[in-house]
């Protein structure tokens, strides 16, 4: 005879299958860590964490970072409140952890987490590491849309500021990608100035604060709707960061060059269930 609560359809994604990390030799990586593949209930975990995530930043891009209702957003993933709790705290926790997926993925698009030529999979193409190939980068996801801090990027300066502000943990989640940029941006620098085609008088970190401070400004601006020719901006500061005898538009591929000049475009939206 069975009693008390049945609460076994909740197994899926309340007690996933935690496996041991094992090595794998590989002859390109040798002998690092590789994760195994995810068992049937982490996979279902996993995959209602996304769901919530992409029905969340939906209606954040719809209606603006504090309007969408809990509700609202397990309604729209097709999951219950029970299942939002399994995976965050409260709604800030929800907050951080989607800011991370947003955040984390552009600057993965924007600035590659290695100062070396990555793949380009929206162009098919091989995306240039250095500071031109990235700075074109950020001027054509602002024109294309897919900046989350745009005009038509879902989350407005002012409303991330605004939860910066009244939450500790969301500034701090704020900050520490701020911080991942700038290390990434100096990365560039540093390897322009090994390349001899930026300034080598100037301290690679500071130059990474400078530039993320334009960016903040930058993005502000725009929400002012005050008079920025964003691309024009950036060629200058590009410009003012290489040594005499360079021209850095020199410098990015033809396929980051024409992204940039290219007009807006839809922003691919979340999945949802």
């Amino acid at each position: 005879m069975r009693t008390g609560l049945d609460v076994s359809h909740t197994d899926a994604y309340v007690k996933p299958t935690v496996a041991k990390r094992r090595v794998v030799p590989s002859p390109r990586e040798g002998n690092r860590p590789v994760e195994p593949p995810l068992g049937p209930r982490a996979q279902a975990k996993a995959k209602s964490r996304e769901a919530l995530i992409d029905a969340g930043l939906a209606l954040i891009a719809k209606s603006g970072i504090d309007a969408p209702s809990l509700d609202a957003i397990c309604e729209r993933a097709g999951y219950t409140r029970g299942a939002f709790y399994v995976h965050f705290r409260d709604r800030d926790d929800f907050l951080v952890a989607a800011m991370d997926h947003v955040g984390r993925r552009f600057l993965d698009a924007v600035l590659p987490p290695s100062a070396e030529p990555h793949h380009d999979r929206d162009e098919g193409a091989t995306a240039s590491a250095d500071l031109t190939g990235a700075t074109l980068r950020f001027v054509a996801s602002v024109a294309d849309g897919t900046y989350p801090l745009g005009p038509a990027g879902g989350v407005r300066p002012h409303q991330l500021l605004a939860a910066c502000a009244r939450s500790a943990r969301i500034r701090r989640r704020y900050v520490e990608l701020v911080g991942e940029a700038i290390a990434r941006v100096e990365r560039l620098v540093v390897r322009g100035q090994r390349e001899a085609i930026v300034r080598t008088d100037l301290p690679a970190g500071d130059v990474a604060v400078m530039l993320l401070a334009a960016t903040i400004g930058a993005h502000t601006l725009l929400e002012l709707r005050a008079p920025l020719d964003l691309a024009r901006s950036a060629a200058l500061l590009v410009t003012a960061l290489a040594p005499p005898g360079v021209t850095p538009r020199d410098i990015g591929s033809s396929t980051e060059r024409r992204r940039a000049r290219s007009g807006p475009r839809k922003s691919p939206r979340p999945a949802s269930r």
